[in-house]
């Protein structure tokens, strides 16, 4: 049990210092959304910048939750990636079909990987919530000008 405690600690840790330098080093940027300059020159563009919010947190936690299957794959938890993928996805979203199981051994990894994951989406939605409240407050208070 305390093995895959650890193990299970270390993949967390992992993750948040994944999604940390993912967030604050190339989605944020990528996006422009969060900058004042970008944010005024995005108001005419805001349905695409927030497409390309959502677009580039969902291949962070993708990369996370590969992260998590490597993991399992190299500890031999599942016989091959695919099934450590999948495994992963269910546990990460918390879907949790229940149909591909670990060993008994290895039994806290999933709930471990559900709640790191809730904590996860939950970051990843309060960037969209502040990239949407940036927008809604660097719109125009008027009527836009026509070209």
């Amino acid at each position: 049990m305390f093995r895959q405690l650890l193990f299970a600690l270390a993949l967390a840790s992992m993750t948040v210092v994944l999604h940390a330098v993912g967030t604050v080093h190339i989605v944020i940027p990528a996006t422009g959304i969060l900058r004042p300059s970008a944010a005024a020159a995005n108001r005419h563009r805001p349905v695409w910048a927030l497409t390309r919010l959502a677009t580039l947190l969902l291949i962070l936690h993708l990369v996370e939750m590969g992260v998590w299957s490597v993991a399992y794959t190299a500890a031999s938890v599942f016989p091959d990636f695919e099934t450590a993928l999948y495994f992963s996805l269910m546990s990460y979203t918390t879907v949790g079909y229940g149909d591909v199981l670990p060993p008994y051994s290895w039994r806290l990894l999933g709930p471990t990987e559900a709640a790191i994951g809730v904590l996860m989406l939950g970051w990843s939605t309060a960037i969209i919530v502040a990239a949407v409240q940036r927008i809604y407050n660097t719109r125009p208070t008027g009527p836009v000008p026509s070209s």
